[in-house]
């Protein structure tokens, strides 16, 4: 299943990155509640929802990724910027390895998602009219392909 939510905020990534730590998520985001010392699996994270789990994150290509190694449905999400399908906002997707799931786990995450969203508008400028984050895209490098 995939979770969606565009943030209307324009961000570069490494700022992104540096909102976007560990640490900091509770800040950002109500649906954590707060977060622990490291383990072997990660950092301790204590989310509203579902309780106590271990949460990794790393630097990728337009911003972070969080997963959640010991989580039964391979819960994870990305947070970034100057990529499609929105290169001018911040885009936050929430994947989970089934196809189908019971209302209150989709709830859950949704609220996950949705709460990020708000969490990140709520630290950031809003973003300005589209192109005006252009300086993040990606620029198409394949041949022919129009600037």
């Amino acid at each position: 299943m995939e979770f969606f939510a565009v943030a209307d905020v324009c961000l570069t990534p490494d700022a992104l990155r540096e909102l976007l730590t560990v640490d900091r998520l509770p800040e950002v985001c109500e649906a954590v509640d707060s977060v622990d010392e490291a383990e072997a699996l990660g950092r301790v994270v204590y989310f509203c929802h579902w309780g106590r789990y271990h949460l990794r994150r790393e630097e990728i290509l337009g911003g972070v990724r969080f997963w959640v190694p010991d989580c039964p449905n391979a819960l994870g999400f990305t947070v970034t910027t100057g990529l499609p399908p929105r290169p001018d906002k911040v885009v936050i997707h929430a994947v989970v390895n089934r196809a189908e799931h019971d209302p209150e786990f989709i709830a859950a995450t949704e609220e996950l998602v949705s709460t990020l969203k708000v969490g990140l508008e709520g630290r950031a400028r809003p973003a300005p009219e589209a192109r005006a984050c252009d300086l993040f895209a990606i620029p198409d490098l394949r041949p022919g392909a129009k600037a």
